[in-house]
């Protein structure tokens, strides 16, 4: 499968934030999503329609008993945008599972598939083999994505509340292809709840692919020339040495955040998701949901990999070299673009869930301003964190019996 390069321009032009700036990051957004943002921001704002409220100049659902931490407005559109086009880049495509390559699906479901972006790009991968008439179906709480019918793709959107209609309203064994991206502070998704993997595989054929990628929402730091993950191919190698970034196994040796604002930021968020009942580490019940559903995969694998969220000081210092023993003393253009925008979506998300992080901080509105301004100051001014801190993402998938 080759790997997708087109979003390293758009990567490199991640706009930066500061404390003066923080909610006037969506420009290019529109750019990305094209004419029909503006019939989504108006989607977005219906308050009379959806269970929406607007706080702190965000959009938040207000529904206290399932409340999600992050805002669904034009921003959060945004960071999802920035976000998933660095994941496609450091996963090498919209997809890890291989056997897609040679055996196209012909059915495409995307749960809690926002403004449609990876079905867009998946659709655009598997066109360009010769396969343009593959049918995708997006299914989320609002309707953000625009109509991908206009741009040539077999497309529909179904709009439903998951956390009200717990069955997905498909027959049995209706798609070749489950997708789920970023649904790790859902309470009902499979990266909280290991039980939740039974809708996805009723509806996924015998043969298919069920798919999963997320991330921690707190932050640990890498030590010095960590190794490799075991059994890691040479292609997924050759990614991880393109991109900068690091794959690690359950013996990879972390240790705690090193940065001081990463420190306060993984103290509070712990705080308010164990108040709302949710896990900080969705990845590891995600890895539990493949695993309780053994039975149902005819294979299952996952890949985790570490994006340092800046400059790292053992880099600089020569202490760690690639598969080819290069040292990464020195990063590339794009690489460090993948860093930065890595880092930036990291400070968008810490702002989307200001609301609940201030309650947990017990900090007044005048004090987490300062600190947010001194903490975007430090990652942002000084290059990002340089003690190893990193977001660690990951993807699971298996072929259903």
């Amino acid at each position: 499968m080759e790997m997708i390069t087109g979003s390293a321009a758009f990567i490199a032009a991640a706009p930066s934030i500061s404390p003066s700036d923080r909610h006037s990051t969506t420009s290019s957004t529109a750019t990305a999503l094209g004419d029909s943002s503006s019939s989504i921001s108006s989607s977005i704002t219906d308050y009379a329609s959806y269970p929406l409220i607007r706080r702190n100049d965000r959009t938040y659902f207000r529904d206290p008993e399932n409340a999600y931490p992050l805002p669904c407005d034009f921003a959060e559109i945004h960071r999802q945008t920035l976000r998933s086009l660095m994941l496609f880049r450091v996963f090498g495509g919209p997809f890890c599972a291989t056997n897609l390559v040679d055996n196209p699906p012909k059915r495409v479901l995307e749960l809690a598939c926002g403004s449609g972006l990876w079905s867009n790009v998946c659709h655009d991968f598997f066109a360009r083999r010769g396969h343009p008439d593959i049918s995708f179906t997006g299914i989320d709480i609002l309707p953000l994505a625009p109509d991908l019918r206009k741009q040539g793709m077999d497309w529909q959107f179904k709009r439903l509340d998951l956390r009200k209609y717990r069955r997905l309203p498909f027959p049995d064994e209706s798609f070749d292809f489950v997708f789920i991206k970023d649904t790790g502070m859902c309470a009902d998704s499979p990266a909280q709840q290991a039980g939740a993997l039974t809708e996805p595989l009723r509806v996924l054929k015998r043969g298919g692919t069920l798919e999963i990628w997320d991330s921690d929402l707190v932050f640990r730091s890498l030590l010095p020339n960590p190794a490799p993950a075991r059994k890691l191919v040479s292609r997924d190698q050759e990614i991880a040495d393109a991109t900068a970034t690091y794959t690690f196994s359950p013996a990879t040796p972390f240790t705690k955040a090193q940065n001081k604002y990463l420190q306060d930021y993984n103290s509070w968020v712990q705080s308010a998701f164990d108040r709302r009942g949710l896990s900080v580490l969705p990845c590891a019940t995600i890895g539990m949901s493949f695993t309780s559903q053994l039975d149902a995969f005819e294979s299952f694998d996952c890949r985790r990999i570490a994006i340092p969220l800046g400059d790292i000081r053992w880099e600089k210092d020569g202490q760690n070299k690639d598969s080819s023993g290069r040292s990464h003393r020195t990063l590339a253009a794009e690489q460090s673009a993948i860093r930065h925008t890595t880092l930036l979506t990291v400070i968008q998300m810490i702002e989307g869930m200001e609301p609940i992080l201030m309650e947990a901080s017990g900090k007044s509105a005048d004090e987490w301003e300062r600190w947010w301004a001194a903490m975007t100051a430090d990652l942002l001014q000084k290059g990002g964190p340089a003690s190893g801190e990193c977001l660690e993402v990951g993807a699971w998938w298996g072929k259903k019996k």
